[in-house]
């Protein structure tokens, strides 16, 4: 990996208690990702935030909207019996180390198996299990004053709805489709202006709960990389999650959802929403990737003459269609 970087990792660790063994690339997007061990076999996540081409807006690697997400990680670890990803101070008692105006943090390394999707009924209900944990906690917790993440509203709706626009006014997408994505996505950000937001329904939200950031081990499964985190209606986690579900497991995840933290009455209608409110979200980074341009015309393709189709047409689907990698 780039020698810059691991210079930049190396002076960050001489800033924490640990007596560093090995330190080992791991992968690099919306952070740069370094494993490391001690002396006693402990292992660690270093995490530089420098994205892989830029990819992320300037943002996301203020120190403060760091810090806050480390903050939200150390009331998770204290307050739930989830194991995750919690945060170390360095010696001054501080959760982000700069070196080279670069942003540092240092967390507990999660043990476990990644899945390109999640397979069966037992496991949606785990998954299911554990969002509901994240959700409890977060109905109950209120963010230090210092605390700043962003919001996930209408108003990135809005944004990504932008972008799909000039790209397809650019020749790159198709009109038909992305028009269909607009009706949809419209339609979405009139129904998320009018929930009320309650602690039951709205606070901090995990907002990236794909399989890249899920580790199975044993009987539990442990969420990780909470980068994206932050404050948004719950049922926006779930529709994420939902895009690497199959709708067959769909009703054991809500059901183990349901017995830790409460769904309201029009579950279904408002998650058949929330689904593809987190796709579009999802695309504002997707756009700003690179390669986008050599996938993400078929992925939209696929999206608008299925799920967006059928909501568009008032069509239920939330337990029923073809999963996206079938």
């Amino acid at each position: 990996m780039n020698d810059y970087y691991l210079r930049i990792a190396k002076e960050a660790l001489s800033n924490y208690s640990i007596t560093c063994k090995s330190i080992d690339f791991i992968a690099q997007s919306g952070n740069t990702i370094y494993k490391v061990t001690d002396h006693d076999n402990n292992s660690y996540s270093l995490r530089l935030h420098i994205s892989k081409g830029g990819a992320l807006e300037s943002y996301w690697s203020k120190p403060e909207v760091i810090r806050s997400e480390m903050v939200w990680l150390h009331a998770l670890a204290l307050d739930t019996d989830l194991t995750l990803p919690s945060p170390y101070k360095n010696t001054c008692g501080e959760f982000v180390t700069v070196v080279d105006s670069t942003s540092c943090t240092l967390l507990q390394w999660v043990e476990g198996e990644q899945k390109p999707f999640i397979p069966t009924a037992e496991e949606a209900g785990l998954l299911g299990e554990l969002i509901g944990k994240l959700h409890r906690q977060a109905s109950k917790w209120q963010a230090p004053d210092s605390f700043e993440r962003p919001a996930f509203d209408g108003s990135r709706i809005l944004e990504s709805l932008e972008k799909l626009k000039a790209r397809t006014t650019a020749g790159l997408l198709d009109a038909a489709d992305t028009e269909l994505l607009q009706t949809a996505g419209r339609r979405i950000i009139a129904m998320m202006n009018s929930i009320e937001r309650t602690p039951g329904n709205w606070g901090m939200i995990h907002a990236d709960l794909i399989p890249n950031n899920l580790v199975f081990h044993g009987a539990e499964v442990r969420p990780i990389d909470f980068g994206a985190c932050g404050f948004g209606y719950y049922l926006f986690d779930l529709g994420s999650a939902f895009s690497f579900i199959h709708p067959a497991f769909r009703e054991q995840l809500l059901k183990s959802y349901s017995m830790v933290h409460p769904l309201p009455d029009n579950y279904v209608e408002l998650l058949e929403g929330f689904f593809i409110a987190a796709q579009l979200d999802t695309m504002n980074f997707w756009m700003g990737l690179p390669d986008s341009q050599e996938w993400l015309p078929g992925h939209i393709r696929k999206l608008a003459g299925r799920e967006v189709a059928a909501y568009v047409n008032n069509e239920p689907y939330l337990y029923s269609g073809v999963p996206h990698w079938e």
